[in-house]
């Protein structure tokens, strides 16, 4: 499997709600996200990236959509490019463009990186 289609695979699965990153993650992944989104900061390894990061976050919106639109290959790196689109509990909508930097090593993610407009999430929130 290409590193570009791990990450894609990776999205499919967490879009589906699937529970075992293991096969996509390294144990000790790094997972950055923007200090301006909920919860956002820096955690270490599958349990603290999905069953800390991800329920906190997630826990501020009815739906949060991530969607991807372009895939881009460099070397041991993937870049992805999309929207994240969603509606938090005080009904506010937000449609807002991201990047992510993937880090892949023996066909696994070891390291994930955000960058993304938060104050149009944060915005979404108040």
């Amino acid at each position: 499997m290409t590193d570009q289609e791990l990450i894609k695979n990776f999205y499919i699965a967490f879009k589906n709600k699937e529970n075992d990153f293991s096969k996509f993650c390294h144990d000790d992944i790094e997972w950055i996200t923007m200090d301006g989104m909920p919860s956002g900061g820096r955690y270490v390894g599958i349990k603290s990236i999905f069953e800390e990061y991800f329920p906190k976050m997630l826990s501020h919106f009815k739906e949060f959509h991530t969607i991807p639109e372009q895939f881009l290959d460099f070397k041991d790196h993937v870049m992805v490019t999309g929207k994240y689109r969603g509606i938090s509990f005080k009904n506010k909508e937000f449609d807002v463009s991201f990047s992510h930097v993937y880090l892949i090593k023996q066909n696994k993610i070891v390291q994930f990186r955000q960058f993304t407009d938060t104050k149009i999430i944060r915005d979404s929130l108040n």
